[in-house]
């Protein structure tokens, strides 16, 4: 009866070192997809942000919670939820790309999404995203459709140069980019690994202003992008303009992203078509540019800019707005800044 016991001892002991995971196991494991967070005080966002992650039907992730030196609780909130899915690593506040590269580094997935902290998914983004990379093997890039959340207003955009009936390839990645949103941000894309690692940079670190749009148009130009018309994300428009705020007396500019907008003009590989799409691209980021020299005073640069710029005959009517304007009292620019904050 003793040689039994012992026996059923040595099975049960058995069962429990099998069930036990050993480190190096751990640390071999390559989840289906890596979701990447930045997160700098958004405590009032960041446990609904992590539960709609937590929710997906997909449940073969790792969640990566990149704290930016946030000074409030957002981490101690995330540090309180018990998912092994989840790891925290934290960094002295460096801005959003440093972040974003961070997780980027620390992500073993096949694929990468990003999922800004104030931000949210349904519980079938990752299940979208996988059923899109199933039946569009080319594609580097998928993009389940989003909504537009703005105070009790919801929007869902739609692109020109996308199928909206049925799930499909982007057929001009440069033309969707003219539009006011775009078909991919930092919170309703997949990316395969190994496409970003084919990247020369990642976010541009130091850049405090589309830093986002760098990225991806970058992004874009390697790759094919296919998209759903299922909507499976909600993008909060009002967070992300009140952040814009902190910057309206500040130069928007980004040396970086018209960087990138020159490069791929002058680039061979791009037909005319698609360096009219660059051109409009550049000429949309002029307006905010000369707007927020406005703002901060420098009138007389912002008339210099307006001279040198050469705009599509789209953005003719708005550097005609612009020069205007330079007439117009700091008190009435400020009234047009709030009009002007909801178009671009």
């Amino acid at each position: 009866m003793l040689l039994i016991v012992r026996k059923r001892y040595s099975l049960m002991a058995l069962v429990q070192i099998r069930n036990k995971k050993p480190s190096w196991r751990k640390e071999l494991y390559m989840p289906m997809f890596s979701v990447i967070v930045p997160l700098y005080n958004k405590e009032q966002y960041i446990k609904k942000t992590v539960s709609c992650v937590l929710a997906q039907i997909i449940t073969d992730f790792e969640l990566i919670i990149v704290d930016d030196g946030s000074t409030d609780n957002g981490p101690r909130y995330v540090s309180e939820i018990q998912d092994e899915r989840i790891r925290m690593v934290s960094q002295d506040n460096a801005g959003v790309s440093t972040a974003r590269n961070h997780g980027i580094r620390e992500a073993k997935g096949k694929y990468i999404c990003f999922l800004d902290a104030d931000d949210t998914w349904n519980v079938d983004f990752l299940q979208t995203a996988k059923e899109l990379f199933d039946e569009f093997p080319d594609a580097g890039m998928v993009c389940p459709s989003y909504q537009v959340a703005y105070g009790n207003k919801v929007v869902h955009p739609v692109w020109k140069s996308v199928d909206m009936k049925k799930d499909s390839y982007v057929e001009d990645f440069y033309e969707m980019a003219t539009a006011s949103f775009w078909i991919c941000n930092s919170s309703c894309a997949a990316v395969k690994r190994e496409v970003i690692q084919r990247m020369e940079r990642w976010f541009p670190e130091g850049e405090t202003v589309y830093e986002d749009f760098d990225f991806w148009i970058r992004l874009g130009s390697l790759c094919k992008v296919a998209h759903s018309n299922k909507i499976c994300a909600t993008y909060q428009r009002e967070t992300a303009t009140n952040a814009r705020k902190t910057h309206e007396h500040k130069t928007v500019y980004s040396v970086s992203y018209m960087r990138t907008l020159d490069s791929l003009f002058n680039s061979d590989s791009l037909t005319i078509e698609q360096k009219k799409w660059i051109k409009e691209i550049k000429d949309r980021r002029m307006v905010p540019f000369v707007f927020s020299l406005l703002l901060a005073g420098e009138k007389k640069k912002a008339k210099q800019v307006l001279k040198d710029w050469k705009p599509c005959n789209t953005y003719k009517k708005y550097k005609m707005g612009l020069n205007a304007c330079c007439c117009i009292p700091n008190r009435g620019l400020e009234i047009v800044q709030s009009i002007r904050m909801k178009v671009f």
